[in-house]
């Protein structure tokens, strides 16, 4: 198994193999005041090899993380257990796509700072997705 890609964005969602990711990509924020609801979400794809999945599923377990700067937990971390299935469309020899989708509105950010959420699969760190919040108003564009 190996990490395709990881992305935060404003929304996302995951079916039949695809994503559709709302403002993807960014990594900071700007609330005036906290505690702050996150209000976006963590979108992952992931390449299985053929021997890791099966027709009926093989289950792999899915964990994100949330830390602060200091490497300690800011929240509760999330974690499930999926099965991967072999698609009979997924060519011989290629690698098994799984595409997962979190949103996570009802994370609380407790205050201004940088931030991360770990990506882990079956306990294998994949992926750190840096961000931080500011406290400010959002900033006005140029003219």
């Amino acid at each position: 198994m190996k990490l395709d890609w990881a992305i935060l964005s404003s929304a996302a969602e995951a079916r039949d193999g695809l994503a559709s990711i709302l403002l993807g990509g960014w990594d900071t924020a700007y609330r005036p005041t906290f505690p702050t609801p996150f209000l976006g979400a963590v979108t992952v794809r992931l390449l299985f090899h053929r021997s890791e999945v099966s027709e009926q599923g093989t289950p792999h377990r899915f964990e994100l993380l949330f830390w602060n700067e200091d490497g300690k937990p800011f929240a509760p971390s999330i974690s499930f257990v999926t099965p991967v299935k072999l698609m009979p469309e997924v060519p011989v020899g290629w690698d098994v796509p799984w595409v997962i989708a979190a949103n996570l509105s009802n994370l609380a950010v407790p205050q201004a700072g940088d931030y991360s959420i770990e990506v882990l699969v079956d306990g294998e760190h994949l992926k750190s997705l840096r961000f931080r919040f500011i406290h400010s108003a959002a900033p006005t564009p140029a003219p």
